[in-house]
């Protein structure tokens, strides 16, 4: 498994999603290090469960701004995220039954780290241009 670093190509150019998905970033590098450290199954657990809580917060903070500036695709982005919420959700459960195994590691790294990187970079920028072009501020 490999860290995320923040690139510049990952800006969707709206400063509070850039944040947050610079903090979604950390949280994911720390499940990374947990799990290639060895940490033990509490340290992982806690790490996962910031990971998992961190992503509800974040696409709640996307939902609200995309229903409230009226934003037209804002269906589609919410059932990616409803997906990658059901993922997560069995990456736990996994996690719960087997612990950190090989699987699972090459799961977070392959489909969260993955995710994460194509859906700012195909679903997140959309947004970020719609806002802009709006010419509306998220606070």
């Amino acid at each position: 498994m490999e860290k995320i670093q923040w690139q510049n190509n990952l800006s969707v150019g709206v400063p509070l999603i850039d944040a947050q998905h610079k903090q979604w970033i950390a949280h994911y590098n720390d499940i990374v290090e947990s799990i290639a450290s060895r940490q033990n199954k509490t340290q992982i657990a806690k790490t996962l469960g910031f990971l998992i809580d961190y992503t509800g917060i974040h696409f709640a903070t996307e939902e609200k701004h995309m229903a409230g500036s009226r934003y037209p695709a804002f269906q589609e982005h919410k059932s990616k995220h409803d997906g990658l919420r059901a993922t997560l959700g069995n990456l736990v459960k996994e996690f719960e039954e087997e612990g950190a195994t090989g699987q699972l590691s090459e799961a977070i790294d392959t489909f969260l780290g993955h995710w994460l990187i194509r859906h700012i970079q195909e679903v997140d920028t959309k947004f970020g241009e719609y806002v802009k072009e709006k010419g509306i501020v998220l606070a």
